[in-house]
């Protein structure tokens, strides 16, 4: 997500003005109707970047988990008039499709012949989560998965180009819907990826070294003590009440070494809380081909589509065979 295009343009949609001032910095003006959401303020500057922050000390720094970001976040789940975007694009368009299908699918042996050609529409969910990172503070950050319906395959590629891609609320192309709409396989697919992108920046953020010193730190200093006042209590001439007393001492000594041990786990290591925010439909048109490709053995048929975003091709299987790309 583009932070600051997302902002500035959520401001734009209530009716306020925004002014670029200069990179990641901007003054902004506030409808009076909305002007509650940033504490009575109808004029503010925002920096989204944390050293203009510093550089601009009236600038108010956004970013993911602010205060700002969040009332942004509450107004548009507010005021959602959509769940499904259309892309703005040009009806999709591609000459010599047959000798590029040849040479995209370059581990298929035969005669290639073109079955048919057609556009279509096709479809991906977009689920946008938070990510949070525990431990004794808080980090959080949003990440948006795109699924290809059509494939049933997380789509990162699209995701890469999301900001680039122009978008409608009314569909520009009146094209044949091919795939399955089904949300819940897609969300399963999205909460997987997202669950191991999670992992990857719990494991980025875990301080390993400075928890192991801290941990042989405690052991050591608590072991270090439990053992001298064990000699002291095997000292001659002791009462049987003071060797007690320091018996028991030295069992305290052990529950607080234990107590530390569990505090210092919990200052480094942390832990992943995720949530889905919210999630939208983006269909965009698509060329489809069926090929078929014979040898002297069988002849099989493939589905396979050109994305004019991306200016590459997916190929599906027609009759179970393996797919590609």
């Amino acid at each position: 997500m583009d932070l600051q295009k997302f902002v500035t343009s959520v401001i734009e949609a209530m009716g306020g003005i925004v002014v670029p001032v200069e990179y990641a910095l901007c003054q902004v003006i506030i409808p009076e109707a909305y002007k509650d959401m940033f504490q009575g303020r109808e004029e503010l500057e925002l920096a989204f970047d944390f050293e203009v922050a510093e550089e601009n000390p009236r600038a108010e720094f956004v970013t993911f988990g602010s205060y700002l970001f969040d009332q942004m976040m509450a107004l548009v789940r507010r005021h959602a008039v959509s769940t499904v975007r259309f892309a703005d694009t040009d009806p999709p368009a591609l000459s010599g499709a047959l000798d590029k299908i040849r040479r995209f699918m370059t581990g298929e042996r035969g005669v290639f012949s073109l079955r048919s050609e057609r556009p279509v529409m096709g479809v991906w969910a977009v689920f946008s989560f938070r990510i949070g990172y525990v431990s004794d503070e808080r980090e959080e950050e949003f990440s948006r998965v795109w699924v290809d319906l059509n494939r049933g395959v997380v789509d990162e590629d699209m995701g890469r180009l999301e900001d680039l891609i122009p978008y409608t609320d009314t569909p520009i192309h009146h094209l044949p819907v091919v795939c399955r709409i089904d949300l819940p396989s897609a969300f399963e697919r999205a909460w997987e990826h997202v669950a191991r992108q999670a992992e990857r920046g719990r494991r980025q953020r875990v301080r390993q070294l400075e928890l192991d010193r801290e941990r042989k730190r405690i052991a050591d200093y608590y072991e270090d003590l439990a053992l001298e006042i064990v000699k002291r209590s095997e000292r001659r001439g002791l009462t049987a009440e003071k060797r007690k007393e320091l018996l028991d001492k030295a069992q305290s000594v052990e529950l607080e070494r234990q107590k530390q041990l569990a505090e210092i786990e919990r200052t480094y290591n942390i832990r992943t809380e995720t949530a889905l925010d919210h999630g939208v439909l983006v269909m965009a048109p698509l060329l489809e081909y069926v090929v078929s490709i014979s040898d002297r053995r069988a002849e099989r048929e493939w589905t396979v589509y050109y994305n004019p975003i991306l200016k590459k091709f997916t190929v599906v299987p027609a009759y179970g065979a393996p797919p590609q790309g």
